[in-house]
């Protein structure tokens, strides 16, 4: 609890990211993290292996951006920094072990920005609101961007702004979905249109595990965003214990990864 203080009070972040619980959840996963590295240590290895071999794919190494940083779990950070002149780390909040890890290379930079696009209109929004707010437009790429990674971002972009609008607007479940869905699916299509490598990694479902082992039937995870014409790695992500996120079941996800978005559509 003090450890999760003194990252409360001591992290930059914008203001309208620490309102609205960007910072909350940033120290959350860090703190999960800590609890459970022995049952995330497959998912993380296995997220920087589709990135380690992106790197390999990039025909140019000018420029690698990566979206959804976070606290570098999941980033092989010496190896993109060994590969690119520059790499980007682009996040709403950089906590401090990103900070540390960061300053230890010269070619490595931190941008902070909001890949979701509703973070400021979602601060700015009244009580009882009875629209959505816009989106803006993602991050600007600078034309010497060769690789941009999606790092486990596409299904949790949608959460935080779905949460604020259940708290501060009058909007019923469908449009807070509808919503949601328009967050994740913009990403995705521009993650589609860019003039780069895309690397994407996310979860596409998630269920529960009971206690012997039996899972439940998953739920999509993905806001309807449809990746079943893609080909790439598959994988499970135990991503928390019973007692942890329900009283008596595991939570498990299944992970999409792909280290050629472009290149992965089936067929």
């Amino acid at each position: 609890m003090l450890a999760e203080l003194f990252a409360w009070m001591t992290t930059p972040c914008p203001a309208a990211a620490r309102r609205l619980g960007y910072l909350r959840e940033s120290i959350a996963i860090e703190a999960r993290f800590r609890r459970h590295a022995e049952r995330w240590r497959p998912h993380l290895e296995k997220s920087k292996a589709v990135i380690e071999e992106a790197v390999s794919k990039a025909s140019r190494r000018r420029r690698a951006v990566v979206l959804g940083s976070g606290p570098l779990f999941d980033i092989p950070v010496e190896v993109l920094a060994d590969a690119f002149d520059v790499v980007e780390l682009v996040d709403i909040v950089h906590p401090k072990r990103a900070r540390q890890i960061a300053a230890g290379f010269a070619n490595v930079e931190l941008k902070t920005s909001d890949v979701s696009g509703a973070a400021a209109a979602l601060a700015a929004l009244p009580r009882n609101a009875a629209t959505a707010p816009p989106l803006v437009a993602p991050p600007t790429l600078t034309p010497d961007t060769d690789l941009v990674v999606s790092a486990n971002l596409l299904s949790q972009l949608p959460d935080i702004p779905e949460i604020v609008l259940k708290k501060r607007s009058r909007l019923p479940e469908t449009a807070r979905k509808d919503f949601a869905h328009r967050i994740a699916t913009e990403h995705f299509n521009w993650l589609r249109g860019l003039d780069a490598l895309v690397c994407l990694i996310t979860d596409t479902e998630r269920q529960y595990v009971a206690p012997d082992g039996t899972p439940f039937p998953a739920w999509d995870s993905l806001h309807d965003v449809d990746l079943a014409e893609y080909e790439g790695m598959t994988w499970h992500w135990d991503i928390a214990p019973a007692g942890e996120s329900h009283p008596e079941y595991a939570v498990r996800m299944q992970v999409f990864g792909t280290p050629d978005l472009a290149g992965a559509p089936n067929g």
